[in-house]
């Protein structure tokens, strides 16, 4: 029976795998390890046991000391907000039938099928992770229709670009909320295109992730349409996975309805998944099913990852009959929310609040 037994083989092989189910996720345009991504991410050197403590970056807004003043005088604000994911270890295998690995021909056709179902679960368990995570408990909502909450909205308060217009100011100017509390303005993903001259800004934009009911209702608004024709955006942004149409300072990402076969876009009648439950609090309050779109600014999200994810193969199954084929990746993400200790920290623009997410809740319709 044949069997892997070139460790780089192996991780060429996983590598194969996470690579395809990288491409499928629409987040992965938008993460790295430097604190202008979405979503920011730590190589495994960085991980203290089974968490990361992540450093975000806020801005420094005080006078600071100038002179022979001592730096104690005048100590700024918060200059950064650690903020700590835990991961565990995610793994799923595959068995062979009996008899059907038997030579290297063989076996490589049995990791080929195999291999686009690991994909697809690495893709499934990862991707809904973050959908759950974004969506979940929101403290900075638009609501459909212009309306105060989730109660006072009702069939007929779609997604469309007053929404567009409302998230956008938020995000560029900050938002006070019912109760008098400021929350921070969000800070853009930046476009950049190398030249042979260096590297030339093209521009700065949110990504805003919507369902295709709302998707639906957006396509409809004469003034969406209009903006989509004013504008030649496909060349600078048809790269993006999901690019839908741009709107002002806003790129829209269309994706599908959350399922168990596939991630999306969670709406309030969502039993939930894992620790992330509660949505019926976006439902209407006719009971209009709802929506939760999302806005996106730089820091959202936090996630420790594996760099190599381990791949191998088990020939002893069955008494030596079968070959069990595994992979699995240390894993972790958390929407950034940060919740400060001290007073002063409480006191903190930042604290309890999405450090990096706009929800645009609509109804279906």
């Amino acid at each position: 029976m044949f069997v892997m037994t070139d460790a780089k083989e192996k991780i060429k092989h996983a590598a194969t795998i996470i690579h395809g189910a990288q491409m499928r996720d629409p987040f992965y345009q938008f993460q790295g390890a430097s604190e202008d991504n979405i979503i920011l991410i730590s190589p495994e050197s960085s991980k203290e046991g089974t968490s990361t403590t992540f450093k975000i970056v806020t801005d420094l807004i005080g006078d600071g000391v100038s002179g022979n003043q001592d730096l104690s005088e005048n100590r700024d604000e918060l200059n950064f907000v650690p903020f700590t994911v835990k991961g565990d270890v995610i793994a799923n295998s595959h068995k062979s039938p009996i008899k059907k690995i038997l030579d290297r021909s063989n076996a490589d056709i049995w990791r080929k099928e195999k291999a686009k179902a690991l994909e697809k679960w690495i893709f499934r368990k990862t991707v809904r992770h973050k959908f759950f995570a974004f969506s979940a408990n929101c403290t900075n909502v638009v609501w459909g229709g212009n309306k105060a909450n989730a109660a006072a909205m009702a069939a007929g308060d779609k997604f469309d670009t007053t929404m567009l217009d409302e998230m956008l100011s938020r995000a560029k100017n900050g938002w006070t909320d019912a109760g008098g509390v400021e929350h921070p303005e969000l800070v853009p993903f930046t476009i950049e295109k190398k030249t042979e001259n260096g590297i030339e800004v093209v521009g700065e934009y949110f990504p805003i992730f919507v369902g295709p009911k709302s998707m639906l209702s957006l396509g409809d608004d004469p003034v969406f349409k209009a903006e989509q024709q004013a504008k030649a955006t496909a060349g600078l942004f048809s790269g993006l996975s999901g690019f839908a149409g741009a709107y002002k300072g806003a790129v829209i990402i269309e994706v599908g309805t959350d399922s168990a076969r596939r991630p999306g876009i969670i709406r309030s009648d969502n039993a939930g998944y894992g620790k992330y439950t509660g949505f019926d609090t976006y439902k209407a309050g006719d009971n209009t099913v709802t929506e939760v779109n999302f806005m996106l600014g730089c820091g959202a999200g936090a996630m420790p990852f594996d760099p190599e994810p381990t791949y191998d193969e088990d020939p002893t199954e069955d008494n030596n009959r079968k070959v069990v084929a595994y992979i699995e990746q240390y894993f972790g993400f958390e929407k950034v929310r940060w919740f400060g200790e001290t007073d002063a920290e409480k006191a903190s623009i930042y604290h309890n609040k999405d450090y990096g997410v706009i929800a645009g809740v609509a109804t279906i319709s």
